[in-house]
């Protein structure tokens, strides 16, 4: 039977083996955080067109592919015009393949001209999340580039919630950006991110229907 697929939504599929990852502890894969990044853009905050939510795929486009390139992939997003803009970071330096060993949080805020950096290993993904910021500000090309800052956030204490605590900041960070909060803080319950793989599951049951 292979590896049946469980969800079609929006430009995600959510297969038997992602749901798997949700049980026990495993480290959470592309498809499960582009799930999702769908479902805070589309559903969690739909309507809020000011926010962007890119998926894992395109971040690693953007990190490892052609500067030159950026246009084919953030102009068909508007990612020009958006004020706040949601990046899953990886470490991974493959652009074909995926993998990697750790996950991190990167929101671009035009207001304040700044890029936050929410990273569950403070430092772990940091070099990976700088040539983020500066392709993403070339491409932008804003008088004065918006800047990177460490966000302060829970740290965590074992090898594979950082996926889980990303899917957290995320939207957390979205929360604050349309309540008109400022950004760069995000403490939460460590238990947050088991809570936030039990979400993800009965989401997709739920959209299964």
């Amino acid at each position: 039977m292979g590896d049946r697929v469980i969800l079609s939504y929006h430009d995600c599929l959510i297969h038997e083996s992602d749901l798997r990852l949700l049980e026990g502890r495993n480290w959470l894969n592309d498809s499960l955080i582009s799930f999702w990044f769908e479902h805070l853009q589309h559903d969690t905050f739909r309507g809020r067109s000011r926010l962007l939510f890119i998926s894992p795929e395109v971040t690693q486009l953007i990190k490892m592919g052609d500067v030159n390139e950026l246009p084919i992939f953030l102009d068909p997003l508007d990612a020009r015009f958006k004020d706040y803009i949601f990046l899953p970071v990886n470490d991974n330096s493959s652009v074909i393949a995926s993998g990697g060993s750790h996950w991190s949080l990167l929101v671009y805020s035009k207001y304040d001209s700044k890029w936050y950096h929410y990273d569950s290993q403070k430092g772990a993904n940091y070099r990976d999340a700088r040539c983020l910021v500066q392709r993403i500000n070339t491409y932008l090309n804003r008088d004065i580039p918006a800047s990177l800052v460490d966000a302060h956030c829970t740290q965590q204490d074992n090898s594979y919630d950082c996926g889980a605590f990303v899917m957290t900041y995320a939207h957390r960070a979205a929360a604050q950006a349309v309540e008109g909060t400022a950004l760069g803080t995000c403490y939460v319950d460590r238990q947050e991110a088991n809570r936030m793989r039990d979400l993800i599951k009965s989401l997709v049951y739920r959209l299964k229907g």
